[in-house]
């Protein structure tokens, strides 16, 4: 079959073309590992240590009969209390390593706070304000043996999208955004058609405009997937990217693969120019980043949600990066529906407007 020679003679042509290589494949490797160590910071989540010491000095206080039950309390909880009757509360947290600092007087206490240790000194707050609160008597029973530092402080179940680390997130949406741009699989395989004029020599034989779109799209699907695909594990071995649910999370890439290069093809076919192609559909590309978290982590974003779902691409990052950190997502349905119809739609306006062309040359 004629559409079955032009799929694999254009395929050739593709993986030949080195700018395939250079934007899905090194393109991505350096942008991700740039913005990975960026925002490494920024998206880091903090882990409080299972235990943290503390000191304190108390001096006839009312808890100096117990205080070998509250030191016991504390270590069930993570605190370790060490005793210092001497010195300058905050040179002894400097010198000694303490999180925090306590100073036990009659009734009363007050407690010294590390500035690197914000979060261990708002247990210790919490930790002490139970204990100011109830009998000194009835700590252990107040705090369970099993108590560990993090069950210290109340829990609160929440329906927030967990953290997720910069070299997941960074890693996962530019790999979405420069398979959006596929469309330059296919440079080699148009500009051949140009120079030689290959075009007009098919109207002569019976390869009509829907085997010559299909036989352009399935091979520039493929390159760009398995392309992506290997930049994926690529990444993932070298970055250390966590992919969550991995076949649908390659299924989901694929559909937007196949929308991006219909769109790509969609415009050649309006404008017949390559140079226009490109630079007109990495615009379109560039605005959908925008909106969809490509420059910006939407998680952060101040952009309305009206304008973020209008581009397929956040229904994409959103579906992967919730993936990757919770296993599940509801932007899955709507990311393969948003493409799909993308797809489909620039499928059929690619091939109109290649016999609306013809026929007005004709």
């Amino acid at each position: 079959m004629m559409i079955a020679y032009l799929i694999k003679n254009n395929l050739k042509l593709m993986f030949r073309n080195k700018w395939t290589f250079l934007v899905l494949l090194v393109a991505p490797f350096l942008t991700i590992a740039l913005l990975t160590s960026a925002f490494r910071s920024l998206m880091s989540v903090y882990e409080a240590p299972d235990e943290f010491s503390v000191g304190y000095r108390e001096d006839g206080s009312f808890l100096s009969d117990s205080m070998d039950t509250v030191k016991d309390a504390g270590r069930d909880a993570g605190i370790l209390l060490r005793e210092y009757p001497d010195g300058d509360p905050s040179e002894l947290m400097e010198k000694n390593e303490l999180s925090a600092f306590i100073e036990f007087e009659d009734g009363k206490y007050t407690l010294y706070k590390s500035d690197d240790h914000k979060t261990e000194g708002e247990i210790t707050e919490y930790f002490l304000g139970r204990v100011m609160n109830e009998s000194a008597n009835t700590v252990l029973d107040m705090i369970s043996p099993e108590a560990g530092l993090k069950s210290a402080l109340p829990v609160t179940q929440t329906n927030f999208m967990p953290a997720i680390e910069s070299n997941d997130y960074y890693g996962i949406i530019y790999i979405v955004y420069f398979g959006c741009l596929g469309i330059t699989c296919a440079v080699g395989v148009l500009s051949n058609e140009k120079k030689y004029n290959i075009e007009k020599r098919y109207r002569i034989c019976s390869l009509s405009s829907a085997d010559l779109y299909f036989s352009r799209l399935i091979p520039a699907v493929a390159v760009s997937a398995a392309s992506l695909l290997f930049e994926a594990v690529l990444t993932a071995c070298v970055y250390d990217i966590h992919w969550g649910v991995p076949v649908m999370s390659a299924f989901i890439m694929l559909v937007m693969i196949i929308a991006s290069i219909s769109v790509g093809f969609f415009f050649y076919n309006l404008t017949k120019n390559i140079a226009a192609t490109i630079v007109g559909f990495a615009a379109v590309v560039w605005i959908m980043g925008f909106f969809g978290g490509s420059f910006e982590n939407y998680m952060y974003s101040s952009t309305p949600d009206t304008l973020k779902a209008i581009s397929p691409i956040y229904h994409v990052n959103r579906a992967l990066v919730e993936l990757s950190c919770m296993g599940h997502s509801s932007y899955v349905s709507s990311a393969l529906i948003y493409c799909a119809v993308i797809a489909a739609a620039a499928s059929v306006l690619a091939i109109a407007t290649d016999i609306i062309r013809k026929r007005c040359t004709a």
